[in-house]
């Protein structure tokens, strides 16, 4: 879409154009060194869409930066499908697909309903519950209240709240069978008598659990940790100069011929949980590599996201901690292009898994590995190696300050929806893309990094909307803002469909939720019925110029979300007999 000049020679605001700007701003980043011959292919990918003006309720540019990054993804898996097959292609972006493709986990739909939270969700993942994070009570003391200082504090319970309770002094169970409301009023009260320096230490230092102080924009980016991240680009890509295999050529990467996506034959090891980092691998699986989903039975999963992570890949349990599930992951290192680390800085080291450990496991092979690290933080400054998670990103750079007063209220909110998880993820599957582009043309092994954090920076980096377009959203979700408060955590916003609704905003259901961002999936691993799942909203065409109608390459998934340890752990994806199969049952969730 090309807007048409005003009268006073400016172009009018469009969704599209600046999703454009944004596009053009990300391959230009001399901090990202896209190469110049991937940079000739930047005119193939256009941007999209029916609505053109800002709608969803933030004061932040979230669907142009979500498109303008996937347009980045798009321009990277040309350039690769150029190289591997000789065809010269074109890719469109819906700008509002790709706001889905932000929002992506709340928006799984099952029998004509919302699936995420529903009782029927939570009964399938219950078995990778351990943490109890389905239970109301532990689940609200992941939230944004007020210290003792005056200041708001942004706490989460991280895949087990255990540790957060105790470190309020709180029960770890809804002993007294406390209503919404009085749990909200007991954590406000707790919070209330403790200040934000004391908060901050025991979280981080103490009982190791997420948390953060919600900073102003300014205050942050004078902290040294600010300084520290200021000038990070979306994703930091590293060539290993010690690890020296040659060039990889296309031609050598097996793939069926009939299934000539960019990816196709590429072999991906997932070792990563809620959100951001499994998006990496799911885009990747979108664009034809084969995912291994590395996880455990022992191991905690979140519930709401567990499902959305399992997208397109094969997914296996192996016990990391034990002797046999080492060696198992060492047999599946062997063959991998890409090894994702999606668990906090040296969890992995600690196993035997860390970055150091596996370029060297494949030193001596005729072909380097991407290894990609995702984290809350950033990979330099001193907060590197805190723990956090997407609403902590939020609150720490001034976005959750900068949301609340959208709202009407000075306090700190999250940000209505995973959208840094996905920006995150984005990011991530743009790395492992440019690492590949580069491992055809130079050969070498790669290390990749991107941040929930430094992702939120690039957004804030595009400004936020003009006055007048701030009040026309406001009036597009009459019913929406202010009316949110700092106490709506993730429960909350699922519950009363917050994300949802401002999605729809004044736009009506049908003229939103459109069934070509959809694509239907199996849910029988779940004992669920067909599931509508988000597709991925890179669309490409059999043109370089995007006449003629034609589609391209797909971009659908050749499976649909399956349980952890429903697959044996080998790239050929083959079902595991010993898995327990999943009974639905029509309990409702507490709360």
């Amino acid at each position: 879409m090309i807007a048409k000049e005003s009268t006073n020679g400016k172009k009018p605001y469009t969704l599209q154009a600046e999703a454009q700007r944004i596009y053009e701003t990300i391959v230009n980043d001399p901090r990202l060194n896209v190469p110049e011959e991937v940079k000739t292919l930047a005119d193939r990918i256009r941007f999209v869409g029916e609505e053109t003006q800002p709608f969803y309720p933030v004061p932040y540019k979230c669907a142009e930066s979500q498109a303008g990054l996937l347009g980045h993804v798009g321009l990277l898996a040309l350039a690769i499908a150029k190289d591997r097959y000789v065809i010269d292609q074109s890719c469109e972006i819906d700008v509002d697909h790709a706001l889905l493709n932000g929002l992506g986990a709340l928006f799984m739909r099952h029998e004509g309903e919302w699936l995420s939270g529903s009782p029927k969700m939570m009964s399938a993942v219950k078995r990778w519950d351990h943490g109890q994070t389905r239970e109301l009570y532990r689940q609200l003391a992941t939230n944004i209240y007020k210290s003792k200082d005056g200041r708001w504090y942004s706490l989460h319970g991280n895949m087990n709240p255990t540790p957060l309770l105790e470190m309020l002094g709180v029960p770890q169970h809804n002993d007294q069978n406390l209503s919404w409301p009085q749990i909200l009023e007991m954590y406000m009260k707790v919070v209330g008598d403790i200040d934000s320096t004391t908060l901050d230490n025991w979280s981080n230092n103490v009982y190791r659990t997420p948390g953060t102080v919600c900073y102003e924009k300014e205050e942050f980016e004078t902290s040294p940790h600010g300084k520290a991240i200021k000038d990070e680009p979306f994703y930091e890509l590293l060539p290993q100069p010690y690890y020296t295999q040659p060039a990889v050529s296309w031609s050598s990467v097996p793939f069926d011929p009939s299934d000539r996506r960019p990816l196709s034959g590429i072999k991906v090891l997932d070792l990563a949980r809620a959100i951001a980092a499994p998006t990496i691998g799911r885009v990747c699986a979108a664009l034809g590599a084969t995912v291994i989903r590395v996880s455990c039975s022992t191991n905690t999963e979140l519930p709401i996201t567990l499902m959305d992570g399992c997208l397109g890949k094969t997914s296996v349990d192996v016990n990391l901690k034990t002797f046999k599930g080492r060696k198992k992951l060492l047999e599946l290192i062997q063959d991998a292009d890409v090894f994702i680390d999606g668990y906090r800085p040296a969890v992995m080291e600690h196993l035997g898994f860390g970055r150091d450990a596996v370029l060297g496991l494949v030193a001596n092979r005729d072909r380097g590995i991407v290894y990609i690290q995702e984290n809350c933080y950033g990979w330099k400054g001193p907060w590197t190696t805190r723990p956090g998670w997407a609403q902590i990103a939020d609150t720490v750079c001034g976005i959750g300050l900068a949301i609340g007063r959208f709202n009407g209220f000075d306090e700190a909110h999250i940000f209505p929806g995973p959208n840094a998880d996905y920006l995150t993820g984005h990011a991530g599957a743009a790395a492992v893309l440019h690492a590949l582009y580069l491992r055809s043309h130079v050969g070498g092994s790669y290390v990749a990094q991107c941040s929930l954090l430094v992702s939120n920076l690039q957004m804030q980096s595009y400004g936020t909307y003009t006055s007048a377009q701030q009040e026309s959203i406001k009036a597009r979700n009459k019913e929406l803002v202010g009316h949110m408060r700092h106490y709506d955590e993730i429960v909350s916003h699922g519950r009363n469909r917050h994300v949802v609704r401002g999605f729809i905003a004044d736009r009506g259901f049908e003229g939103a939720i459109k069934k070509q961002f959809f694509q239907t999936v199996g849910g029988g691993t779940w004992g669920l019925n067909d599931l509508e799942v988000v597709s991925l909203a890179l669309k490409f065409k059999d043109s370089p110029d995007g006449e003629g109608g034609k589609e391209g390459m797909r971009t659908d998934w050749d499976v649909g979300p399956c349980p952890p340890g429903y697959h044996l752990p080998e790239w050929v994806r083959k079902e595991n007999e010993a898995f327990v199969p999943i009974t639905v049952g029509e309990t409702t969730v507490q709360g």
